[in-house]
Formats: C-alpha cells, sequence, structure tokens
C-alpha cells in the first residue's frame, strides 16, 4: 500500500481534469464518494491532510501540537484504510488520463511522519516536522477563486461536507450537486448573488451576537472569502454548502 498523499494527490487530479465534462465529473465525483462512505478512517485522514494544509493556525505551538496530535491519531489507522485504497487503486487504473503528478510538500512531509517509523527516524522525523511547520507558517493564503478548478476545494467537499452531510449519502445531498451542475449557465450569477446576500446577512448577524473576539475574526475572513467568490458553479457549491453549515 502506498503513502495516504499518493491516494489524495490522484483523487484531486480526478476531479480537477474531469471537471468541463459534466457527465465524466459526476461519474467519478459519485464512484469516489462510493470508495470514501466505505471507509470512515480513509475519510479521516482526507480530512486531517486538508486541515493541515489549509487551517489557520495561531501560532507555531498551536500548529506543531495539531500535527503531533494529528499523526497519533492517523498511525494507528494505517492498516485500516488498506481496503479502500486497493478499491481507489482499480479506480485509478481505469483513469490514468486524469492522473497528474504532483508534488506537495505538506502531504509528504504527513507520509514520512506518519509512516516512517523506529529509532532510525527519529532525527529525520523531528527536522521534516519542523521543515512543514515552517512552510505551512510561511504559505500566504489565498482566498481568491478563479474560474479554473480549485481541486483543494474538491478535497474540502470529499472530507469535511463529506462527514458531516454526505455520511449517509441521502437523496437531499445527491441533489444539491445535480442541482448545481444542471443549472444553465446565464442563471449562475443572479442565483450567486441571492445567496450572498443570504449568507452575509447570517455572517453580520453572527459577528454581533459572537462575545468572542477568536470567533469573530474567522466569521470576518469567511465574510471576505464570500466577497471575493467569482459567479461560476463552484463558487455556487460552496455557497450553498456554506449556507447549509451556517443554519
Amino acid at each position: 500500500m502506498k503513502p495516504f498523499s499518493y491516494y489524495k494527490n490522484n483523487i484531486d487530479s480526478i476531479l480537477e481534469h474531469s471537471y468541463n465534462n459534466k457527465k465524466l465529473f459526476k461519474e467519478n465525483f459519485h464512484v469516489i464518494m462510493g470508495a470514501l462512505k466505505m471507509s470512515k478512517p480513509f475519510r479521516e485522514f482526507f480530512t486531517l491532510y486538508n486541515e493541515v494544509e489549509q487551517k489557520q493556525f495561531n501560532n507555531k505551538t498551536e500548529l506543531t501540537e495539531y500535527i503531533t496530535e494529528s499523526i497519533k491519531y492517523l498511525q494507528p489507522k494505517i492498516k485500516s484504510i488498506k481496503t479502500v485504497c486497493v478499491i481507489l487503486e482499480n479506480v485509478f487504473n481505469k483513469r490514468t488520463k486524469l492522473l497528474k503528478e504532483s508534488n506537495n510538500k505538506v502531504y509528504n512531509g504527513l507520509d514520512y511522519l506518519i509512516y516512517k517509523k523506529g529509532v532510525k527516524n527519529i532525527s529525520k522525523k523531528i527536522e521534516v516536522k519542523n521543515n512543514l511547520v515552517e512552510s505551512i507558517l510561511d504559505k500566504k493564503p489565498n482566498i481568491n477563486l478563479s474560474n479554473k478548478l480549485n481541486p483543494k476545494t474538491l478535497a474540502y467537499t470529499l472530507s469535511e461536507n463529506y462527514n458531516k452531510e454526505f455520511s449517509k449519502l441521502s437523496k437531499e445531498d445527491k441533489g444539491l450537486l445535480t442541482e448545481i451542475l444542471s443549472i444553465k449557465k446565464e442563471n449562475v450569477g443572479s442565483e450567486i448573488i441571492t445567496i450572498k446576500k443570504t449568507i452575509l446577512k447570517k455572517i453580520n448577524t453572527l459577528v454581533k451576537e459572537s462575545g468572542e473576539e477568536s470567533l469573530k475574526a474567522k466569521l470576518t475572513q469567511t465574510k471576505n472569502v464570500v466577497l471575493e467568490m467569482k459567479q461560476d458553479k463552484l463558487s455556487l457549491l460552496r455557497l450553498k454548502q456554506l449556507h447549509s453549515d451556517l443554519n
């Protein structure tokens, strides 16, 4: 079995490079969702890899502790994701044209820390962890979305929103994706304007009601992301999911 980054990067690649083909994307999305349904530990790997890469941390200590706890949590689960990894290998073999090589330093670092064991690797693991922390802290946040598919957004959908909303693959959840993909291009703009107004009103209310400065800061950051979102279907999908999370 290969390290987790191999499966994570390939899933991102398949979704990214099939996005412009509505039928193919829907097929790939549901195949991958079906695989994720089979393994809670695999979804947990997916979630924590995303979190370490994308979550905003207040300082070096907080990030280091988060990485340490993530490693401790995932290491015992390596064997439990083997079955779904075998299934995904078959998925990848049928979609080789959609697989593009990727070198994600965050994922590679997590792989080393989670999979490498033994006394001889201790010094190297300390070095890898320190480098991982520094690279994440130095990374400049990018909240602007482009018309091109962002695979990290899909990763978020597959992990965070899967665990929260898609865990039982209800008809309503499947309907959301179908709804977004079926909306005519000329109607996307008006849909986004409407839902943006609703979300911003909700966020403003939460900011006024909250007494926690950290929560206010996160809400304000979320508000800025919403304001920057462009008028495309991917943005609409994210907005609808955010709207659901806020209610």
